[in-house]
Protein backbone atom coordinates (compact mmCIF):
# COMPACT_ATOMS: atom_id res chain seq x y z
CA UNK A 1 0.00 0.00 0.00
CA UNK A 2 1.32 3.41 -0.93
CA UNK A 3 0.08 6.28 1.29
CA UNK A 4 -0.91 9.57 -0.34
CA UNK A 5 2.20 11.71 -0.80
CA UNK A 6 3.80 13.86 0.44
CA UNK A 7 3.60 11.71 3.57
CA UNK A 8 5.06 12.40 7.02
CA UNK A 9 6.49 9.21 8.56
CA UNK A 10 7.16 9.08 12.31
CA UNK A 11 9.09 6.43 14.24
CA UNK A 12 9.48 6.84 17.99
CA UNK A 13 9.69 3.11 18.69
CA UNK A 14 13.46 2.90 19.22
CA UNK A 15 14.80 2.55 22.73
CA UNK A 16 16.78 5.73 22.09
CA UNK A 17 16.06 8.42 19.52
CA UNK A 18 13.40 9.52 17.04
CA UNK A 19 13.18 9.51 13.24
CA UNK A 20 10.81 11.53 11.07
CA UNK A 21 10.84 11.56 7.28
CA UNK A 22 8.95 13.09 4.39
CA UNK A 23 8.09 10.48 1.77
CA UNK A 24 7.58 11.92 -1.70
CA UNK A 25 7.84 10.26 -5.14
CA UNK A 26 8.67 6.97 -3.45
CA UNK A 27 11.78 8.24 -1.62
CA UNK A 28 12.85 10.29 1.37
CA UNK A 29 12.89 13.97 0.43
CA UNK A 30 13.60 15.18 3.96
CA UNK A 31 14.56 13.61 7.27
CA UNK A 32 14.92 14.61 10.90
CA UNK A 33 16.86 12.39 13.32
CA UNK A 34 17.57 12.94 17.00
CA UNK A 35 19.13 10.95 19.83
CA UNK A 36 16.94 12.64 22.44
CA UNK A 37 13.69 11.21 23.79
CA UNK A 38 10.38 11.46 21.98
CA UNK A 39 8.96 14.21 24.18
CA UNK A 40 11.93 16.44 23.45
CA UNK A 41 12.57 15.57 19.81
CA UNK A 42 9.48 14.46 17.86
CA UNK A 43 8.20 17.89 16.86
CA UNK A 44 11.70 19.25 16.21
CA UNK A 45 12.45 16.25 13.94
CA UNK A 46 9.20 16.83 12.05
CA UNK A 47 10.11 20.49 11.57
CA UNK A 48 13.59 19.53 10.31
CA UNK A 49 12.22 16.91 7.89
CA UNK A 50 9.70 19.35 6.45
CA UNK A 51 12.35 22.06 6.11
CA UNK A 52 14.69 19.71 4.21
CA UNK A 53 11.83 18.69 1.94
CA UNK A 54 10.89 22.32 1.26
CA UNK A 55 7.36 21.72 2.57
CA UNK A 56 5.07 22.79 5.37
CA UNK A 57 2.67 20.70 7.41
CA UNK A 58 -0.17 21.98 5.21
CA UNK A 59 1.43 20.21 2.21
CA UNK A 60 1.33 16.77 3.88
CA UNK A 61 -1.36 14.45 2.52
CA UNK A 62 -1.04 11.54 4.99
CA UNK A 63 0.75 10.37 8.12
CA UNK A 64 2.43 7.03 8.84
CA UNK A 65 3.33 5.96 12.38
CA UNK A 66 5.28 2.97 13.72
CA UNK A 67 3.19 1.33 16.46
CA UNK A 68 5.95 -0.97 17.67
CA UNK A 69 6.71 -3.03 19.51
CA UNK A 70 9.18 -0.66 21.10
CA UNK A 71 9.26 2.40 23.33
CA UNK A 72 5.68 2.88 24.54
CA UNK A 73 6.27 6.57 25.30
CA UNK A 74 7.94 7.25 21.95
CA UNK A 75 5.21 5.48 20.01
CA UNK A 76 2.44 7.29 21.87
CA UNK A 77 4.04 10.69 21.33
CA UNK A 78 4.34 10.01 17.58
CA UNK A 79 0.77 8.67 17.41
CA UNK A 80 -0.66 11.63 19.31
CA UNK A 81 1.22 14.06 17.08
CA UNK A 82 -0.20 12.45 13.93
CA UNK A 83 -3.71 12.37 15.41
CA UNK A 84 -3.49 16.03 16.39
CA UNK A 85 -2.28 17.12 12.96
CA UNK A 86 -4.94 15.00 11.24
CA UNK A 87 -7.57 16.68 13.40
CA UNK A 88 -6.49 20.15 12.30
CA UNK A 89 -6.94 19.11 8.67
CA UNK A 90 -8.43 15.66 7.96
CA UNK A 91 -5.81 13.41 6.41
CA UNK A 92 -5.48 9.61 6.58
CA UNK A 93 -3.18 7.91 9.09
CA UNK A 94 -1.47 4.58 8.43
CA UNK A 95 0.57 2.39 10.77
CA UNK A 96 3.30 -0.23 10.48
CA UNK A 97 4.87 -2.70 12.91
CA UNK A 98 8.60 -2.94 13.56
CA UNK A 99 8.93 -6.74 13.72
CA UNK A 100 7.22 -7.26 10.37
CA UNK A 101 9.33 -4.50 8.83
CA UNK A 102 12.58 -6.22 9.84
CA UNK A 103 11.16 -9.53 8.55
CA UNK A 104 10.25 -8.10 5.12
CA UNK A 105 13.59 -6.29 4.81
CA UNK A 106 15.47 -9.48 5.74
CA UNK A 107 13.53 -11.53 3.19
CA UNK A 108 14.27 -8.88 0.57
CA UNK A 109 17.97 -9.17 1.36
CA UNK A 110 17.85 -12.89 0.56
CA UNK A 111 17.56 -14.52 3.99
CA UNK A 112 16.03 -18.00 3.54
CA UNK A 113 13.01 -19.09 5.56
CA UNK A 114 12.41 -20.04 8.30
CA UNK A 115 13.86 -17.57 10.82
CA UNK A 116 12.78 -15.50 13.78
CA UNK A 117 13.05 -11.73 14.22
CA UNK A 118 13.92 -10.79 17.81
CA UNK A 119 13.90 -7.21 19.12
CA UNK A 120 14.71 -6.17 22.68
CA UNK A 121 11.70 -5.70 24.94
CA UNK A 122 11.19 -5.02 28.65
CA UNK A 123 12.58 -6.95 31.62
CA UNK A 124 15.23 -8.66 29.46
CA UNK A 125 12.58 -10.28 27.27
CA UNK A 126 12.50 -10.21 23.48
CA UNK A 127 9.68 -9.31 21.09
CA UNK A 128 9.70 -12.05 18.47
CA UNK A 129 8.12 -12.81 15.11
CA UNK A 130 8.50 -16.21 13.45
CA UNK A 131 8.79 -16.23 9.67
CA UNK A 132 7.85 -19.86 8.89
CA UNK A 133 9.12 -22.02 6.06
CA UNK A 134 6.07 -21.01 3.99
CA UNK A 135 3.01 -18.82 4.33
CA UNK A 136 2.12 -15.82 6.47
CA UNK A 137 4.14 -14.63 9.45
CA UNK A 138 3.08 -16.00 12.81
CA UNK A 139 1.66 -13.79 15.55
CA UNK A 140 4.26 -11.87 17.58
CA UNK A 141 5.19 -13.03 21.07
CA UNK A 142 7.22 -11.62 23.96
CA UNK A 143 9.67 -14.34 25.05
CA UNK A 144 12.47 -15.03 27.48
CA UNK A 145 15.87 -15.57 25.81
CA UNK A 146 15.75 -19.32 26.49
CA UNK A 147 12.36 -19.50 24.78
CA UNK A 148 13.77 -17.77 21.70
CA UNK A 149 16.64 -20.26 21.60
CA UNK A 150 14.18 -23.15 22.01
CA UNK A 151 12.51 -22.20 18.72
CA UNK A 152 15.54 -23.65 16.99
CA UNK A 153 15.54 -21.00 14.27
CA UNK A 154 18.15 -18.56 12.91
CA UNK A 155 17.76 -15.25 14.76
CA UNK A 156 17.70 -11.86 13.02
CA UNK A 157 17.87 -8.70 15.12
CA UNK A 158 18.73 -5.01 14.95
CA UNK A 159 20.18 -5.19 18.48
CA UNK A 160 23.93 -5.76 18.90
CA UNK A 161 23.21 -7.53 22.19
CA UNK A 162 21.48 -10.35 20.29
CA UNK A 163 24.86 -11.79 19.30
CA UNK A 164 25.77 -12.54 22.91
CA UNK A 165 22.45 -14.24 23.71
CA UNK A 166 21.69 -16.10 20.50
CA UNK A 167 24.65 -17.93 18.92
CA UNK A 168 24.94 -17.17 15.23
CA UNK A 169 22.41 -14.32 15.35
CA UNK A 170 22.46 -12.03 12.32
CA UNK A 171 22.52 -8.37 13.35
CA UNK A 172 21.00 -6.18 10.62
CA UNK A 173 20.57 -2.40 10.28
CA UNK A 174 17.33 -0.76 11.31
CA UNK A 175 15.34 -0.83 8.04
CA UNK A 176 14.46 2.88 7.92
CA UNK A 177 16.19 3.39 4.56
CA UNK A 178 14.13 0.59 3.02
CA UNK A 179 10.74 1.85 4.23
CA UNK A 180 9.72 3.69 1.01
CA UNK A 181 10.23 0.50 -0.99
CA UNK A 182 8.63 -1.74 1.65
CA UNK A 183 5.54 0.48 1.90
CA UNK A 184 5.07 0.25 -1.86
CA UNK A 185 5.70 -3.48 -2.31
CA UNK A 186 4.44 -5.26 0.85
CA UNK A 187 1.37 -5.37 3.09
CA UNK A 188 3.11 -3.55 5.95
CA UNK A 189 0.73 -0.59 6.09
CA UNK A 190 -2.83 -0.52 7.34
CA UNK A 191 -5.16 2.43 7.80
CA UNK A 192 -5.70 3.38 11.45
CA UNK A 193 -7.52 6.59 12.38
CA UNK A 194 -6.47 6.45 16.05
CA UNK A 195 -3.12 4.64 16.29
CA UNK A 196 -1.95 3.28 19.63
CA UNK A 197 1.18 1.47 20.78
CA UNK A 198 1.06 -2.30 20.57
CA UNK A 199 0.43 -3.90 23.95
CA UNK A 200 2.32 -7.20 24.18
CA UNK A 201 0.39 -8.35 27.23
CA UNK A 202 -2.96 -7.89 25.49
CA UNK A 203 -2.33 -8.71 21.85
CA UNK A 204 0.64 -11.04 21.57
CA UNK A 205 0.46 -14.77 21.11
CA UNK A 206 1.22 -17.02 24.09
CA UNK A 207 4.38 -19.03 23.55
CA UNK A 208 3.63 -22.74 23.40
CA UNK A 209 7.13 -24.15 23.14
CA UNK A 210 6.56 -25.59 19.67
CA UNK A 211 9.72 -25.80 17.62
CA UNK A 212 9.72 -24.24 14.16
CA UNK A 213 12.67 -25.94 12.51
CA UNK A 214 12.64 -26.15 8.74
CA UNK A 215 12.69 -29.42 6.84
CA UNK A 216 15.72 -31.56 7.56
Amino acid sequence: MRPPEPCLVLDGSARVGVRVGVLRDGRWSGEGVAAEGALEATFACAETALLHAGLTLADIRSFVVCVGPGSILGIRVAALAARAWATLEPRPIFVWESLATVAHATLGAGQPRPFVVALESRLKRWNTLVVPAAGAFELPAELEPEQVRALGLPVVSTAESASALFPGAQVVPTPWAALPSLFATTDLLRAEAKPEALNPAATYATWDGERHRGPA
